[in-house]
């Protein structure tokens, strides 16, 4: 056993009370609880009531006066001051606090994961403060060199790792070298939103009903972020916060606005009477449901877009028009993402 295990042990010391008239007992004669040869098993006495330990516990830690430094001014007198390295102290400029646990790095409900290199340089772009920690490898150090200028400057964390430790954080090999653990966004609600839009003369909103795979997600919002689309109302709005889905964004999540919406019926007439144009778009042609083709429709300055990967005949119904892509006999749909991007093509035209 090594000279500091034995420094950490408490030293424990028996006290005998003065009044005790039990006599010493002698090493030689110590009692034990196991077995005798001759099979007599001998207990052991019990300790006097009288009795008290005192247990003594090293001191591992430095003292306060141990941890100043001191400087000797011109009278030769000791004046204790703190030290002042940056590197002492982690301090935070904006008001932020930790919540992701480090340990196995298990995400919690006020943080999320950002990875790729356009979501990471998209979220120091729009949401700079909202950022806790970077984990990044060395060959990627380059490429956010402003990135890492900043956190030093704001004495926030970031570490270079390997390329692997990278991957058991955000659980897949599609990171780019790149990671930052972020505060999740605040989502809107609809009247909040369009009290900050109310000014606006051309105004877009995606309504995604049911459109749960995050690589969907992913595609449609980079879609609506690269057709200028100002907000994406959804029923979870915690599905933006998908690393995935954020990573096939490629930084659109921070450019639209997130709404929450509990019942899309109800926040679609409350759009129709703000003026907006609400248009949905199926996945596929349906033979029961009177629609229109791209080409025929003539867009309003203010457009809802209502999106749902399988039909919802309440949203239908609530919507001033019904388009759908025309495809062949090879190919009849296309992928939702994909269709939206064309749709939202001709609306920007």
């Amino acid at each position: 056993m090594n000279n500091n295990t034995e420094k950490s042990k408490p030293t424990i010391f028996y006290a005998k009370n003065s009044e005790s008239k039990k006599p010493f007992r002698s090493a030689t004669k110590k009692t034990t609880g196991w077995k005798s040869k001759d099979d007599s098993f001998q207990v052991k006495p019990k300790r006097d009531r009288h009795d008290r330990i005192e247990t003594f516990k090293p001191r591992n830690d430095k003292s306060a006066f141990a941890k100043k430094s001191f400087i000797v001014d011109l009278n030769q007198s000791k004046l204790p001051i703190e030290n002042e390295s940056p590197w002492q102290k982690k301090l935070r400029t904006n008001e932020q606090t930790p919540t992701f646990g480090y340990d196995g790095y298990r995400q919690r409900k006020e943080e999320t994961l950002v990875y790729s290199e356009n979501s990471c340089k998209a979220v120091f772009k729009h949401r700079r403060t909202a950022i806790v920690k970077l984990f990044i490898t060395q060959e990627m150090t380059y490429q956010f060199k402003e990135l890492i200028e900043w956190l030093v400057k704001q004495r926030l964390g970031y570490d270079v790792v390997s390329s692997e430790q990278i991957g058991k954080i955000t659980q897949t090999q599609h990171h780019g070298g790149v990671c930052l653990i972020v505060k999740k966004r605040i989502s809107l609600t609809l009247l909040d939103y369009l009290e900050n839009n109310s000014d606006k003369d051309h105004d877009c909103v995606l309504a995604i009903d049911d459109v749960n795979n995050p690589h969907n997600l992913g595609g449609l919002i980079r879609s609506a972020a690269f057709y200028g689309v100002n907000g994406v109302m959804l029923r979870q709005t915690n599905l933006l916060d998908s690393g995935a889905a954020m990573r096939v964004a490629e930084g659109g999540v921070e450019a639209v606005e997130s709404i929450k919406s509990d019942d899309f019926v109800a926040s679609i007439d409350m759009l129709k009477q703000h003026g907006y144009q609400v248009i949905a778009l199926l996945p596929c042609q349906v033979k029961s449901i009177t629609s229109s083709e791209l080409h025929q429709i003539h867009f309003n300055k203010k457009v809802a877009v209502v999106i749902f990967q399988q039909i919802n005949m309440k949203l239908i119904n609530s919507a001033n028009i019904v388009v759908h892509l025309k495809g062949n006999d090879n190919m009849p749909a296309l992928n939702i993402s994909v269709a939206t991007g064309v749709l939202l093509s001709n609306l920007h035209k």
